[in-house]
């Protein structure tokens, strides 16, 4: 007991033990210690984010869909060589959206039209559902032929295009202007004004039946309808399909003779007042119809 005490009391071991206590207190060695924290936490972030595949999604669980888990696999290992900020991969756990997918997909995949689904689990899975496009039109423009849904959107490219394979409304574009699987055609206008015509085309005509349309271009206001007789009509886009549709059963009920529907050209609706048409051996037939008199 007496060497205990003594001990306490050695000079040399009280400064030893007031040095400790001093370093304890000392600032400087709590500031060194946060940093050598911040610094660690740093490296760790930056290996977790930039470096490490322990967060990169690269599992797919995909629902009901044509295209394969392995497919949208390919797209999020290809989104793993894209960085963001030059250190992030874009399918990091962390960073990876709905958004992001849907604009890497459609890039390599034009069928995909939205993502109705989209659940990540930790630490690297997604769980995905895929809508796709729906083939509504044929587009064609000069020889090529393209599938077009809804959207306008051309999606995919087909070889040739016949009624007996394609049951797809055929849209010629006699401009001829390129396109390519992922254009936005911007032609909602012509899709909106197709579908009122095939609605009630059977209720409002039925001389004859519809069989395909042309568009001067994807920016025109007027739209030609081929019929099946062999003669085509042309409306103008910014009028109602239903008034116009209506002018024509009255030219061909109450005006044109039945026994001369087979040589007539055109019948050109897009006038507010005035109808015009047009048979096929009179000089008004060799130009596409704008201001024509009255045969």
């Amino acid at each position: 007991m007496l060497r205990k005490t003594s001990r306490f009391r050695n000079p040399e071991f009280r400064d030893r033990v007031a040095k400790a206590r001093q370093y304890e207190r000392n600032p400087n060695f709590r500031k060194r210690f946060k940093r050598a924290a911040i610094i660690l936490a740093a490296f760790f972030v930056l290996y977790y984010l930039g470096v490490s595949s322990r967060f990169l999604v690269a599992k797919v669980e995909s629902g009901d869909s044509n295209l394969t888990a392995e497919q949208i696999t390919d797209v999020l290992k290809r989104m793993q060589k894209q960085r963001i900020g030059y250190l992030v991969p874009k399918n990091h756990f962390l960073v990876l959206s709905k958004t992001s997918l849907l604009a890497a997909l459609q890039q390599e995949l034009p069928q995909v039209r939205s993502i109705q689904n989209f659940k990540k689990r930790f630490p690297d899975t997604l769980a995905v559902g895929i809508e796709e496009r729906t083939p509504l039109y044929v587009w064609q423009t000069h020889a090529n032929y393209f599938l077009l849904d809804q959207d306008g959107v051309i999606f995919q490219r087909i070889e040739s295009f016949s009624p007996e394979t394609f049951s797809q409304i055929l849209i010629t574009d006699q401009s001829g202007s390129a396109v390519k699987p992922g254009d936005q055609l911007g032609i909602q206008p012509i899709l909106d004004f197709i579908v009122q015509i095939k609605n009630n085309w059977a209720a409002s005509i039925s001389q004859t039946a519809f069989v395909s349309f042309s568009a001067p271009g994807t920016k025109s206001q007027d739209l030609i309808l081929n019929t099946s007789t062999g003669y085509s009509v042309l409306f103008d886009l910014t009028r109602s399909p239903q008034t116009q549709l209506s002018n024509l059963r009255l030219l061909l009920s109450q005006e044109i003779k039945p026994e001369t529907y087979t040589g007539l050209s055109y019948i050109d609706l897009r006038l507010p007042t005035t109808a015009y048409y047009c048979y096929r051996d009179a000089p008004c037939a060799q130009d596409n119809a704008t201001s024509t008199p009255k045969i």
